[in-house]
């Protein structure tokens, strides 16, 4: 079965892999939707137990913890109004220890952080990624380290097309 923990050891062996093949190129962690909370928690992880900072994280179409981003993806709408969705739904992601506490984790990254979100994001909406960003730049000694970047609606964008824009290289960079 798939785990928070075996994902973000995964994640490590990738960057230990990489790193021994890399020279002395950046290695970034970047991380869509799911994938944005493992990046955090692989980040973390490297900083806290090795002592290593990852070059940069990179988030795209983030939520702050899995909890929240349940509660207002919009498959979940129509449950929301039954009792015991909090229980049945949401609790049942800690049952399973999923947690991709995002929120938690940027609070102790120095690493630069780049958060990425369209406007016309259906899936998990854009305010929770400025609440990341809120929860990052708060806590982070060098607040320059800490980016959001919006697409406007008018883009097109959605959930799953912010690699597509054409001036994303120069704005990772």
């Amino acid at each position: 079965h798939p785990t928070e923990s075996g994902f973000t050891t995964d994640v490590l062996a990738l960057y230990d892999w990489a790193k021994a093949r890399s020279g002395n190129s950046s290695i970034l962690f970047w991380g869509h939707s799911l994938g944005t909370g493992i990046a955090t928690n692989a980040a973390r992880k490297l900083q806290e137990e090795r002592g290593v900072q990852v070059d940069a994280v990179v988030l795209e179409s983030p939520y702050t913890n899995i909890r929240e981003a349940a509660a207002h993806i919009p498959i979940t709408t129509i449950y929301r109004q039954f009792p015991g969705f909090g229980y049945l739904i949401l609790d049942s992601l800690a049952l399973g220890d999923m947690y991709f506490r995002s929120d938690e984790n940027v609070k102790v990254l120095a690493c630069p952080l780049l958060i990425l979100h369209a406007e016309d994001d259906a899936v998990l909406p854009p305010h929770l990624g400025r609440k990341l960003f809120e929860t990052a730049r708060s806590t982070y000694k060098d607040k320059t380290k800490v980016k959001f970047i919006t697409f406007p609606e008018k883009l097109g964008l959605g959930h799953d097309y912010i690699s597509f824009n054409p001036e994303l290289p120069a704005l990772v960079k």
